[in-house]
């Protein structure tokens, strides 16, 4: 099939805290003040991403002509919407928009941080660990031949494409061993910048909400966007693995939604 014939599909990629256990000179970072104990990888699905990129624009547009916002200090010249940066005021605005925004789903992995997982499966690799993950979050998610899947993962300083076209292929490989008949999946990515990606500000949004729920306990920004959650993997939550007689999971969807009381208790 030509990909002029085919129906487009865009997953936008992104992560919420950080693969690393060490600093400089292997100074180990674990308990130390600034130390990350998870890592979130989350994406939105999409086919209509000119509606994403327009709502975004839009709500972005809307501060900076609204006297309310525009004179609050994230709001300055080459700014985007970005959580972790944005003043709390901000936040508010545009958690209140994603909300009321149709058209994508999101996919979400949770990666609690454990020292002996990360020497003995990762190999001591951030990159190992934080691509072990984007895996499990695109496994399932390419299912079709008549589509054309166009990923885009955010930039970060150690991103490599080679790792990130590995990830693609084993989910693909993976979800094709399990198949009577395998697929010929059609895709492109890219690495890309946050700033020239509004549709990034969606999935960078709902991290920061799963995130900031999970780690202060303050779920008023998670409730809020709860339903926008089609899928949240506690990937490493072995007491929960999927269990038919006691019938626990670590997969979490729209009809049984992710809850600090339904998980294992997180080591932060």
């Amino acid at each position: 099939m030509h990909d002029t014939q085919m129906t487009k599909k865009y997953f936008f990629i992104d992560e919420s805290g950080d693969p690393e256990f060490y600093g400089n000179r292997h100074k180990l970072l674990v308990g130390t003040q600034g130390y990350q104990p998870l890592l979130l990888m989350g994406m939105i699905e999409t086919q209509n991403r000119r509606a994403l990129r327009k709502a975004m624009l839009n709500v972005k547009a809307e501060i900076e002509n609204d006297p309310l916002y525009n004179k609050l200090h994230s709001v300055k010249p080459g700014w985007y919407l970005h959580a972790i940066e944005d003043h709390p005021d901000i936040r508010t605005k545009v958690v209140d928009a994603i909300r009321k925004l149709d058209g994508f789903r999101t996919f979400v992995v949770i990666g609690r941080k454990s020292l002996g997982r990360f020497e003995n499966t990762h190999k001591n690799d951030p990159a190992e660990f934080y691509f072990d993950l984007l895996y499990h979050l695109l496994k399932d998610r390419m299912n079709r031949e008549d589509e054309n899947y166009q990923l885009y993962l955010a930039h970060r300083q150690k991103t490599r494409m080679e790792n990130f076209q590995d990830a693609i292929k084993k989910a693909i490989e993976r979800d094709n061993q399990r198949r009577k008949n395998p697929l010929s999946i059609q895709y492109k990515c890219d690495i890309v910048l946050s700033s020239e990606y509004p549709e990034m500000s969606i999935i960078d949004y709902l991290l920061w909400a799963l995130q900031r729920y999970i780690i202060k306990k303050e779920d008023r920004f998670y409730t809020a966007l709860i339903d926008k959650f089609n899928l949240v993997i506690d990937l490493y939550d072995t007491e929960h693995y999927s269990k038919v007689r006691s019938k626990t999971t670590n997969y979490y969807s729209k009809e049984n939604p992710f809850s600090l009381e339904k998980a294992s208790k997180f080591d932060l």
